[in-house]
Formats: structure tokens, sequence, C-alpha cells
């Protein structure tokens, strides 16, 4: 598992006063990226190989609300990580009460930049994704946090 923090941004809220649910979306998002960036990855290195990563199949199961100002720690998993996709799970927890904000899952594909064809992610991108991937699982295992 890796995790990062954010702070929730007051035009992240709603006219009900909690984070608007279309966000909890881009907070999967701001954790896969600094997934990436762990693993020395950079998205810009990926796309100027010809490399990109959509998302084929996303979900959210949302919990209890995140309000303005609240520190949300986003604890990402790779579930399952081939030569051609990726899937991540994530967990959205408020730090002031511990409070599981929503889980979810995104599934993502590695494609050519310029057909939109699935390809096989080269090795210095794999194995970067592997060995961290590894590397935070044994942590996990054995009770460490980042």
């Amino acid at each position: 598992m890796f995790t990062t923090s954010l702070q929730v941004r007051f035009y992240e809220t709603d006219m009900m006063e909690v984070a608007h649910h279309t966000n909890h979306l881009r907070w999967f998002e701001m954790g896969r990226v600094e997934f990436f960036r762990s693993c020395d990855i950079s998205l810009w290195d990926m796309m100027n190989e010809g490399i990109v990563f959509p998302i084929t199949k996303v979900s959210c199961e949302y919990k209890e609300p995140a309000r303005f100002d609240d520190i949300i720690t986003v604890e990402v998993t790779v579930a399952k990580l081939t030569r051609a996709q990726c899937v991540f799970t994530y967990r959205l927890v408020r730090e002031a009460d511990g409070a599981l904000i929503a889980t979810g899952e995104t599934q993502n594909v590695f494609t050519d930049k310029e057909t939109g064809k699935i390809i096989r992610l080269p090795d210095v991108f794999y194995k970067a994704m592997v060995a961290k991937a590894a590397k935070k699982e044994e942590a996990h295992e054995q009770g460490e946090t980042d």
C-alpha cells in the first residue's frame, strides 16, 4: 500500500457543504500519480515514449462525507499488475477521526498513444512498478507504514 495526503479545498465542496462526489475520482488519481512518482516514473516520460494509461473501469463507494479543510489520506494498493494493465484499489480516510470516506477501484490499461491499441509495458516502467508494489506489500505485511 502507498499513501499520500490532501486537504479538501473549498471549491471542492457543494451546496450541501460536503466534498462533491466527483472529487473522489480526482483524489484516486492524485494517489495513483503519486504512486508512479514513488516508482521514479513520470507520466510525462511514459507519454514521451508513446504510452498512455487510460482508465477502462472505475468504481467508488461513498461511506462518509468529506468537508472543507478535512485532511484525507489516500491509500493506494496495486491489486493487479501485468504488462498490459494495472488495477488499483483505494481507501480515502479522514485523518482527524480515522473515518473511512470512500473505497474504490480503477482498471487502467497501457496503450499506444497514436493507435490506442493495448501494448506491453516496457521493462523500464514495469520493473519499477513491480519492485515498488512488492516493497510496499512486504512493508504492509510487517506492519510498517509510510
